[in-house]
């Protein structure tokens, strides 16, 4: 992975940086959790959500699974849609397919979505499917997804509080 220098400082981007040492600790333990900050997984995927990666192989990854891989500085979690020489994925909500990836730009395999102290289920749901076809065709839709998400999210951590 080429990472760009600042002029100024002759340094790496921060995003890069941090791209970088989670794919290093990835590679050293194995396994890493990270926080979600994107929409292109909706609804499968929320942001906030808490992604526990397992270091795999492009040959033990099959279609319908959920993968991370690294380009250009940046994390990338999107579902296979196809395994070959080159693994094909797409966001859940995205119009289009990503370009492919090469076996070393994959970090590994999603094991485990965590929201709000809970586990969610890895499959794609009838339903995440029909909300996802709708996403990838309305950013209005997104939009509001995404408005009605913040809104669920602030109402169960005052939920939470209430409960203390």
């Amino acid at each position: 992975m080429e990472a760009s220098p600042s002029p100024a400082f002759g340094l790496t981007d921060p995003q890069t940086l941090q791209t970088e040492l989670f794919a290093d600790v990835l590679r050293q333990f194995s396994t890493a959790r990270l926080v979600v900050t994107g929409a292109s997984m909706l609804p499968a995927i929320w942001p906030g959500d808490v992604l526990t990666i397992q270091r795999k192989e492009l040959a033990e990854l099959r279609a319908g699974e959920i993968v991370l891989a690294q380009r250009e500085g940046k994390l990338i979690a999107h579902r296979v849609t196809s395994v070959g020489d080159h693994l094909i994925t797409q966001g859940d909500s995205m119009p289009q397919g990503d370009p492919p990836f090469t076996t070393s730009e994959i970090l590994g395999r999603v094991v485990s979505i965590l929201r709000n102290g809970r586990d969610m289920p890895l499959e794609q749901s009838l339903w995440q499917r029909a909300v996802s076809a709708i996403l990838r065709r309305s950013d209005f839709c997104m939009r509001m997804t995404l408005r009605i998400g913040r809104r669920w999210q602030r109402l169960r951590r005052m939920e939470l509080l209430w409960a203390r």
